[in-house]
């Protein structure tokens, strides 16, 4: 076994220690911190459940402002009320499904099996998904709807199915949180053109029907309810609340102000992976020296990352470090493109192991285990079975 599989055992051994860790950790602590997570992403999720969703009304109250937010990911921490699951696992499940969208995502851009699993457990492990574990947010779910997005954009299908599960996926992305707006904007400006080859009114309308049930239909409840589909967000004359501006600064701005904070807060976030932001550079070099193109797949990979941090920049923030911090949960849509590309050049450039071995450096801050020694009785036989199944599929 070469040593890109061996580092890629070790990963995810290192996986699934933070899989047992949270899962424990949840399950031990079933109620959520105070902050977004009952400031308005279990309200919402209540309120999908009591029908009050549904009401315009019910938000003229002023209380009830904050629960003005898309909430298509919601209603599925909507089901983990209702099986009684605490919700401080329900990001850990978000973060599997992401993990195994990630390996799709990477297979669809041909790296070899063993090469994309390594990306999906190197994006999985990212400080800025295990910060939010066991906390209840919906970030995680905007990063899974944004990379199957890709996933089926990449390859359009001339079927009525396909273009049901796009609409469905589509919406989900925007019903789910207002930057999934901008987010699908670039989407369409990078696979617009395959998509169209392949559309017909027939399958427009087959995208169209998901799209708004699950996307659409948020901002009609919002326009019904204060007069605004993006509240509270200003727009023209549109109702809107406007003290929401005076109390966040933007991340440029921020980034300006604190230079040193936020490069904190990213290294804090990404680690080594901070320096995937300067891949569009050398795909920049690579184009002009002509040993790439700019209809490449790594180029339009460079161009929805870059395209996506245009727009990051002007997502909300605070100049309190813990703040710019939590900011970074807006940037997947940013590093997993370009962490793509890293790993797409890395190996037409036969540099593999060197991209394993950022992986593992990545990963080596693990949790202490010293208060919960007992989970090692569940981990290592995991552990165990795991290296074992990547042996047999890869020997």
């Amino acid at each position: 076994m070469d040593k890109i599989k061996i580092i890629t055992n070790i990963c995810l051994i290192i996986a699934l220690y933070y899989l047992t860790y949270h899962t424990y950790l949840g399950l031990l602590n079933p109620i959520p911190a105070l902050g977004d997570s009952w400031d308005y992403h279990i309200p919402i999720s209540q309120s999908i459940l009591n029908g009050s969703f549904l009401n315009p009304s019910h938000f003229t109250k002023e209380q009830y402002f904050a629960q003005l937010n898309p909430g298509s990911s919601e209603a599925i921490n909507s089901l983990f009320i209702i099986l009684h699951i605490p919700l401080t696992i329900s990001n850990l499940f978000a973060a599997i499904v992401l993990f195994f969208c990630l390996w799709k995502l990477a297979l669809i851009f041909r790296l070899k099996n063993y090469f994309a699993l390594l990306f999906a457990l190197t994006f999985s492990t990212l400080n800025v998904i295990i910060r939010w574990l066991n906390s209840v947010s919906i970030d995680i779910w905007v990063a899974v709807f944004f990379t199957l997005a890709i996933i089926l954009l990449e390859d359009p299908k001339k079927n009525i199915r396909y273009f049901a599960k796009v609409g469905f996926v589509l919406g989900m992305l925007v019903g789910s949180k207002y930057s999934g707006l901008t987010i699908l904007l670039i989407l369409l400006i990078a696979y617009g053109k395959k998509l169209l080859e392949a559309v017909t009114i027939s399958r427009f309308i087959v995208l169209l029907m998901p799209f708004s049930i699950f996307g659409l239909f948020w901002y009609i409840r919002n326009y019904l309810a204060v007069g605004n589909p993006l509240w509270p967000f200003c727009l023209i004359s549109l109702p809107c609340k406007a003290i929401y501006y005076n109390n966040h600064v933007q991340m440029w701005n921020a980034a300006i102000s604190h230079p040193i904070v936020m490069l904190d807060a990213l290294f804090s976030e990404y680690k080594l992976w901070s320096f995937s932001l300067l891949i569009p550079f050398f795909v920049i070099y690579l184009i002009l020296r002509k040993k790439l193109t700019f209809s490449s797949k790594i180029s339009v990979l460079c161009f929805i990352g870059v395209a996506n941090l245009i727009f990051f920049s002007i997502y909300p923030t605070s100049y309190e470090p813990w703040v710019m911090v939590s900011s970074f949960r807006y940037s997947y849509s940013i590093f997993i493109p370009l962490l793509v590309a890293v790993f797409l050049l890395a190996e037409k450039y036969q540099k593999e192991k060197l991209i394993g071995y950022f992986a593992i450096a990545n990963m080596i801050n693990v949790l202490s285990m010293a208060y919960y020694p007992k989970l090692i009785l569940i981990y290592l036989p995991l552990s165990l079975l795991a290296f074992y199944y990547i042996n047999k599929k890869w020997a």
